[in-house]
């Protein structure tokens, strides 16, 4: 009896996660974050194997794993694979870019921080084709107090003609990024990650160089667990940035046309900080308030003064909450919301002379906003294969189309995952 208990047990669990599969399947709408984080609308404090995108040293503790994210169109997903053992690690990832944008919070639900894998690293601006990633490796290490870890990437894009004249017309964009990662371990845990990023594109015009340019990048992230009793961490969160980068649009000296150069910048800073709950082993809870600052300037032309723009954006506060919860040996039940208000001030530059009445010479616009968003899904775990599933909004207000909801399928990424 207890025999066929377990049977029929599992075959209801193979049968939901058909069903799963299927209704995935059935889905339209593009996806850029794996299934699992998104459920939880990226929430920092619940661990995940995402983590070693911003902290390459954890892929020690997830070692022997593969994972495959499903995007709802053709080239939308990404896989990851983790090898060795409980002192050293080495993985790849597939298809994947992220970081490029150090915005910390709020998450962008469709296109979060750690989760940007619809198009590998998108490129640090317009003027230049898109990079496309060439490698993309972690190394991880356990030193005995701690943990090291390094990620390294590798991209590439563009197209060059050449015509029977010997004209040529190029356009294209390099990057090269490298995370170092560090976890210190004992009573009190503390991850960090340090980014440095460096993009460089350029575009040429029948052997005329059109303009060129470089973007450069500095991050450190942090988080960290300090415990408060033994089912209670308080949790902490960091995250500092800073970018820079120019852009040189060359003049034809035959239309005394002279150079011109942009310039712009960027520095951001926030701190998080809240409890993070473990019921019973199987179930997390996590939640934090967030405060943060961005300043970015840009200078369309270094030649020219007054003509800055300046725009700052303070965070005061944001709130996260998230749940992973279990709801049965083998089925999790995830959500999570987020919210902020958020204070905004453009100031731009003035050229006042001849202007007889100015009092300053700046205008200064600012505005007062909040942003809310939520996201839920369901994770099932079959022995150590793993398939989680990120709902559609449209499912979970509406329905499924059989009783007449508004259609779109039941999930917008799904995630399969096996660890040997």
């Amino acid at each position: 009896m207890m025999k066929m208990n377990v049977s029929l047990q599992r075959v209801g669990q193979l049968a939901l996660a058909t069903a799963a599969v299927g209704a995935f399947m059935a889905t339209a709408i593009p996806e850029a974050d794996a299934a699992r984080r998104a459920s939880l609308a990226q929430n920092r404090l619940i661990l995940d194997t995402n983590d070693v995108y911003l902290f390459p040293q954890v892929a020690v503790e997830y070692t022997n794993h593969v994972r495959f994210d499903y995007g709802g169109v053709t080239g939308s997903g990404s896989g990851l694979a983790l090898l060795g053992d409980d002192s050293m690690a080495f993985g790849i990832g597939v298809f994947r870019g992220d970081l490029l944008d150090p915005d910390f919070y709020p998450y962008n639900l469709g296109h979060p921080n750690l989760g940007n894998i619809s198009n590998p690293l998108g490129g640090f601006t317009d003027n230049y084709d898109a990079p496309h990633t060439i490698i993309d490796l972690f190394g991880a290490f356990d030193l005995g107090g701690g943990l090291a870890g390094v990620r390294l990437s590798l991209g590439n894009g563009g197209e060059r003609d050449v015509s029977i004249q010997g004209e040529t017309n190029s356009n294209s964009q390099t990057f090269v990024a490298a995370n170092l990662g560090y976890s210190l371990l004992g009573d009190m845990r503390i991850d960090t990650g340090l980014r440095l990023q460096f993009a460089t594109g350029s575009v040429v015009d029948g052997d005329d160089d059109l303009n060129s340019g470089s973007d450069f990048l500095l991050g450190l992230t942090l988080r960290g667990f300090s415990p408060l009793s033994e089912t209670v961490d308080l949790g902490f969160l960091a995250d500092v940035a800073f970018s820079t980068g120019s852009s040189t649009l060359f003049g034809d000296p035959d239309l005394d046309q002279d150079d011109r150069t942009e310039r712009n910048s960027a520095i951001l800073a926030a701190l998080g900080a809240g409890p993070a709950y473990d019921i019973d082993g199987v179930t997390t809870i996590a939640g934090y308030g967030v405060l943060g600052f961005q300043r970015t300037t840009e200078d369309p032309d270094t030649s020219e003064d007054d003509d800055r723009t300046f725009d700052s954006s303070f965070i005061v506060p944001g709130v996260h909450i998230a749940a992973d919860i279990q709801l049965l040996e083998w089925l999790y039940f995830r959500s999570g919301m987020q919210y902020n208000f958020q204070i905004d001030t453009e100031t731009e530059e003035q050229d006042i002379e001849g202007i007889d009445d100015a009092v300053r010479d700046t205008t200064v616009d600012s505005s007062r906003d909040s942003n809310f968003g939520w996201r839920a899904g369901v994770g099932i775990q079959v022995d150590n294969f793993t398939l989680d599933g990120a709902f559609q909004t449209g499912f979970i207000l509406n329905g499924p189309d059989f009783l007449g909801g508004a259609g779109g399928g039941m999930f917008t990424m799904v995630t399969a995952g096996y660890t040997f």
